[in-house]
């Protein structure tokens, strides 16, 4: 081929439509580029090591990466839109991927990442890899257009391609020595790999060829639409491999003309079935869409033409029963037949009367002619009618008869115009009227009346103007004027009903050019508006259900990690305070104490952030008499409220709810704390607890509604007040009205999630300058109080061990490490372990002594309850101790079930753990000692 044909032959393919053309040029610019480089002696241009090195690294995984990208888009798209050599060339691809990484890891100077690199593995994954990307391709160029894999035949084919490469990295890692010298140190390649780099760029040759064929074909079809970007690949490929024929060492410039022409091939075939999978599906869906959304509102127009017409149509079968009329059909058809499709026939009353007409009617449809006629019908009143009828018979596309379509239209169309006016006036849903050019009602129907609670009689005395409410003389004017001149306006106004009240409507007017009357239907839209709020009311608890969901989950994580913090400084303060310190009154006690202090209020603080975050009750809370929590909150509390400030309660009448009464408490100390610091100088705080019935409206917490009957207590103080503007956000956390460091914004929050947890509720009455009320609205429980609980304490023993193992499990280094200290110097031995697993495999070691193990309830891998009752099945009656931050969310009979011993609060009270070890200890040596004696 001289050189006037290839130009003819490239000319004429860009001139070809879409991407054919231009991967012709592509691909020719890249050829002569080639062939420029095997002109000039870049073989003689060495790239020093130690740049050469990264620079192949970065090429290989470029195109790793495009090869990885390229199977992850393909084989993510649905089996049905892929066919499958497309499926099987982008899982060759991703081989070719996979030994890409082999051959990029095992180049030679590349550190020993999985095996030595070496020259000869490097190159031996490269020919493989190189070879099943040129063999892929040719296969695909004569069958492009293979069904798609269906979801069991890709799987196989993904594992047939992960055991391919498994075997080829074996072969060429474990048998390096056995294949073919590729590549000799000092003197370059070797035959071997010279002639296989000959044989791939034959078969890329080839597949090229193929490929151009297949892009000029032009074909619709999925497959063949990437064949451009295919061949434009399979010619960049083939240009690679001409370089990488000719380099006599592994690191001069035309290797890496060689490996950017790969990455960019790779590119190309990413382009083409992206294409085909992503981009041309998208647009073939949005036509798709767009015709049937076409379609759709076509046949909605015809449907509702046809529904709504006043000429009345019948559909019926090919026996003559109907299936389906129109509106308009109703009109003159009995009120007993008009509910139930298929109890009519067109060739029987009350249709068709006269069975005479009936008969030739029939005959007439059966020969498949069209029948027309006049059909004399009695209506429901007993008036006799005409109807012109036309009967036309429906056929398929055999010819086949499937039914009837029946249009009529009545000639008698005084006697019928005022039938249907009359029925429509009685039957319709909304109110009807005719107003006059001056305003005065001339006719109305009786669900106007029914709307607007006077009689038709006493509506016919009055104007527009008697009804409407708010609308000046003004703005009436000027709607019927522009009502005359468009002739139909749709209006939105306020009635006054006969009772007083108004209520909101929804009229549409249509006016009569000859008459100028005004004919108005008028619908009452009260259940709209009213449903409307309440969806906006709805849309707004959402949010603040949302809000407070995540604000929980915030304030939840940050109380866990925070109460760790606070368990170390609690505990080595007390450490060092307790057995460092001999002088309590030193400045070292002194500034110990006030650690200590500290972090106990930093607990308070985690407490509350934690009852925020708790959503749901832990379980059945108590019923209690609120009236007893209350006087002991006040007793508790009077001698902290100044002088000035009169602290009153009183109880109205008694009732029961059902809550803690310790977390009531918190809500009843919170609500006075609050009232005392909102009044300046002298005012009053008084709680009163009374009973309401019927109650409702809207939480002031939640937005929620409620009703019902509820026991309310309500904390009123005569402060300053709150101020409207941050009344909707004082159940936020953090949020606070107080000054800087006076409050920390989480004791409302605290109260909304008790009282949330109580099934409870909260509104909040204030006024700036008048003081403000609290709310507290618990549902009212008919039974009696539940009793109290007996507290059964202890035996006072001893607190100090005589060296039992005591092991001690917290994923905390810090708490792990507090604990074991003071275990030690209460005269345990200790053994600390940061992971359930690192205990379990020490348990597992000869002669490994354990006898009470103290451990944390959340860890990475297992809580402490399934630890424990892992640890019941090897050691039966080991004595376990959770501790945690949320001690109170632990269901009782878990803890039991487990085998735990007592649960504890983070920070642990060191005292009270000393006691309830001690006294398992005592127990579980007294029950040896019985074993003992009972087997001598």
């Amino acid at each position: 081929m001289n050189t006037a044909t290839l130009k003819a032959l490239i000319w004429s393919d860009w001139r070809h439509s879409g991407p054919h053309g231009h991967m012709v040029a592509l691909v020719a610019a890249m050829g002569i580029v080639t062939l420029g480089a095997m002109a000039l002696p870049l073989g003689n241009w060495v790239i020093p090591r130690v740049h050469y090195l990264p620079l192949h690294t970065l090429m290989e995984l470029a195109s790793v990466f495009v090869a990885f990208l390229v199977f992850a888009t393909v084989w993510h798209t649905p089996d049905k839109t892929v066919p499958g050599s497309l499926a099987l060339l982008t899982l060759a691809l991703a081989t070719a991927g996979c030994l890409d990484l082999l051959h990029t890891l095992s180049f030679r100077d590349m550190p020993a990442f999985i095996t030595p690199s070496s020259s000869q593995k490097s190159i031996a994954f490269w020919l493989v890899a190189r070879g099943l990307v040129a063999l892929t391709l040719l296969i695909f160029s004569f069958w492009p257009d293979q069904p798609p894999l269906q979801t069991a035949q890709r799987r196989t084919w993904l594992l047939a391609s992960g055991f391919f490469t498994v075997v080829v990295a074996w072969i060429v890692i474990a048998h390096e020595h056995s294949l073919p010298t590729l590549f000799v140190a000092g003197s370059g390649l070797t035959p071997a790999k010279v002639g296989a780099e000959r044989i791939i760029t034959a078969v890329l040759v080839l597949a090229t060829w193929r490929l151009w064929r297949l892009s000029r074909a032009a074909t619709q079809t999925a497959a063949r639409g990437s064949g451009p970007m295919l061949f434009g690949a399979a010619g960049l490929l083939t240009c690679c491999e001409v370089f990488l024929t000719q380099y006599a060492l592994s690191n001069d410039l035309q290797n890496m003309l060689g490996h950017l022409f790969k990455v960019a091939a790779y590119g190309l075939v990413y382009w083409g079935l992206l294409v085909v999978t992503v981009r041309r599906p998208h647009e073939t869906l949005a036509a798709q869409t767009q015709s049937l959304q076409t379609a759709n509102a076509t046949l909605r127009t015809q449907a509702l033409a046809l529904e709504t017409t006043a000429t009345p149509v019948v559909v019926g079968d090919a026996l003559g029963n109907v299936l389906w009329r129109n509106r308009a059909s109703l009109a003159f058809l009995p009120p007993d037949t008009q509910a139930v499709h298929g109890s009519m026939s067109l060739f029987a009353e009350p249709l068709t009367p006269d069975p005479q007409l009936a008969e030739a009617m029939w005959w007439t449809l059966r020969t498949g002619q069209p029948w027309t006629g006049l059909v004399p019908i009695r209506c429901p009143s007993g008036q006799k009618l005409l109807m012109r009828r036309v009967v036309t018979p429906m056929l398929d596309t055999n010819g086949s008869l499937q039914g009837f379509v029946s249009v009529s239209e009545d000639v008698t169309q005084s006697i019928l115009s005022q039938q249907r006016y009359a029925r429509m006036l009685e039957t319709a849903l909304d109110g009807f009227c005719v107003v006059g050019p001056g305003g005065r009602l001339l006719e109305v129907n009786a669900a106007l009346a029914a709307m607007s609670g006077y009689t038709q009689d006493e509506l016919r005395a009055l104007s527009v103007r008697d009804l409407e409410v708010d609308t000046s003389d003004t703005e009436f004017h000027a709607r019927v004027a522009q009502l005359r001149t468009t002739g139909r306006a749709m209006v939105t106004t306020r009635h006054r009903h006969k009772s007083g009240h108004d209520y909101p409507v929804e009229i549409s007017l249509t006016c009569d050019p000859d008459t100028q009357n005004f004919y108005a239907f008028v619908r009452d839209i009260s259940e709209r508006q009213n449903a409307e709020v309440s969806q906006r009311g709805l849309e707004r608890q959402l949010q603040h259900a949302q809000k407070v969901q995540a604000l929980g989950q915030l304030t939840g994580g940050i109380a866990h990690d925070f109460n760790n913090i606070l368990a170390s400084v609690h505990g080595y303060g007390n450490l060092a305070l307790n057995r460092l310190v001999t002088d309590k009154e030193s400045k070292l006690a002194r500034y110990l104490k006030e650690i200590v202090g500290a972090s106990e209020r930093g607990r308070e603080l985690v407490t509350k952030l934690l009852t925020f975050a708790r959503a749901q009750a832990d379980g059945e809370a108590p019923v209690i008499d609120p009236a007893v929590t209350m006087k002991e909150v006040v007793a508790m509390l009077r001698p902290s409220i100044p002088h000035g400030i009169k602290l009153t309660n009183r109880t109205s009448e008694a009732g029961q709810v059902r809550i803690n009464p310790g977390e009531l408490n918190q809500v009843l100390v919170n609500l006075v704390i609050n009232a005392r610091d909102a009044i300046e100088g002298r005012g009053t705080i008084d709680i009163h607890l009374h009973r309401l019935a019927n109650e409702h409206g809207i939480c002031a917490a939640s937005h929620m509604p409620f009703a019902g009957e509820f026991m309310a207590l309500d904390v009123t103080d005569s402060g300053s007040g709150i101020p409207q503007s941050a009344v909707a956000h004082l159940f936020e956390p953090f949020f606070t009205t107080k000054g800087v460091g006076q409050g920390t914004g989480l004791g409302l929050p605290m109260v909304h999630g008790i009282v949330r947890r109580a099934r409870g509720f909260i509104t909040v009455h204030s006024d700036p300058g008048s003081g403000s009320r609290f709310r507290l609205l618990f549902p009212f429980v008919n039974a009696a109080p539940d009793p109290s609980p007996i507290r059964v304490l202890p035996p006072a023993i001893g607190h100090s061990g005589t060296g039992q193992w005591v092991w001690v499990l917290d994923d905390q280094p810090a708490v792990g490490r507090f604990l074991a200290e003071w275990l030690a110097g209460e005269g345990y031995r200790v053994q600390t372990f940061d992971t359930p697993q690192r205990l379990l495999d020490a348990l597992e070691s000869p002669g490994a002594e354990l006898h009470a193990l103290v451990t944390d309830q959340s860890m990475p891998e297992m809580t402490g309850l399934e630890l424990a009752a892992q640890l019941q099945k090897q050691r039966p009656g080991l004595p376990v101790f959770l501790y945690t931050g949320v001690a109170d969310t632990i269901d009782p009979a878990l803890v039991r079930a487990n085998g735990v011993r007592q649960v504890f609060a983070k920070p642990v009270d060191t005292d009270a753990l000393g006691r309830a070890l001690s006294l398992a200890l005592a127990q579980n040596a007294g029950m040896q000692q019985l074993i003992t004696d009972q087997k001598t």
